[in-house]
């Protein structure tokens, strides 16, 4: 297990200079390897007050960057307190996030670390949430205390289809315009007078050279979708940060199941109720699983 005290760059120098050794931090215990549900036990004592990072169990992946969309399983304790206020494992479901969206202690700590890492961050108020957060029962002050096992790091040029993506030439076929180069930022647009879809389909229309979607776990993607009807179906590239979507739970993205990762497709879906038919252009840029 490796350790790293993160210190502010403005005392760095003071501990380079300073001629004797550091206070060893309490240490929290944390049972369970990673991918396993962990069990964090307090020391009874302070916590420490600046933000540490110990790495329980090192893994061999790509080196996280600041800013980088990662993919993990992590669980969140105020220091001291016997139950959890968000668990992941518990829920059994993935959490993906750009480190850009998170809070402090996460874009300080987690840069550096690597996928396959189990991370322990002890995240002191100021870099967690100052003023405290009641609806998630953290307390102004509370020291708070992460379990994090790192799945997978995408950086910016990574959230798009891969710009080299073998055309499969489905597009003409199609009642829409997809603007946007592979490897950038995608919009699509549905032909004038074209009939709505009456079934659901996926198509490949640029295929990648990654590892195909498996049937479990979740998928991660870019995407951006319009109405039939003109209206505004949202985009991943606007809101600035893919999104993680778990497998079999019977939405369209089941449908990229064999599909592989790198590829772009476009969602054809027919209106349901009072929601109009949607076509959507989806860049697959991540399976973990």
């Amino acid at each position: 297990m490796r350790r790293i005290l993160l210190v502010p760059v403005a005392l760095l120098a003071l501990v380079v200079a300073g001629c004797g050794s550091a206070e060893t931090a309490p240490a929290v215990e944390v049972d369970g390897a990673f991918g396993e549900q962990p069990t964090l036990s307090f020391p009874d004592a302070e916590p420490p007050a600046e933000l540490t990072v110990d790495i329980l169990s090192p893994g061999d992946g790509q080196e996280v960057a600041a800013g980088d969309f990662l993919v993990a399983d992590y669980i969140g304790q105020v220091w001291g307190a016997a139950e959890s206020f968000n668990d992941s494992f518990a829920v059994g479901q993935v959490a993906g996030f750009s480190l850009d969206q998170v809070i402090g202690g996460w874009q300080e700590g987690l840069p550096g670390t690597h996928v396959g890492d189990r991370v322990l961050l002890s995240i002191p108020p100021d870099l967690g949430y100052p003023e405290g957060n009641p609806d998630a029962g953290i307390a102004e002050g509370d020291t708070l205390v992460f379990v994090v096992d790192i799945l997978a790091a995408l950086g910016p040029d990574d959230l798009a289809a891969q710009a080299d993506a073998a055309d499969t030439g489905a597009l003409a076929d199609l009642p829409v315009t997809v603007s946007g180069a592979l490897g950038e930022q995608a919009d699509i647009q549905v032909a004038p007078d074209s009939d709505e879809p009456t079934e659901l389909t996926v198509t490949t229309i640029a295929e990648g050279s990654g590892d195909q979607v498996g049937d479990e776990g979740s998928v991660v993607v870019s995407f951006a979708a319009t109405g039939w009807d003109g209206s505004d179906g949202g985009s991943t590239w606007d809101y600035g940060a893919p999104e993680t979507i778990p497998l079999g739970l019977g939405t369209l993205f089941d449908e990229l199941v064999g599909v592989p990762v790198g590829s772009r497709v476009v969602a054809l879906v027919p209106a349901d109720g009072e929601t109009p038919a949607i076509a959507a252009v989806i860049d697959v840029v991540a399976h973990v699983g």
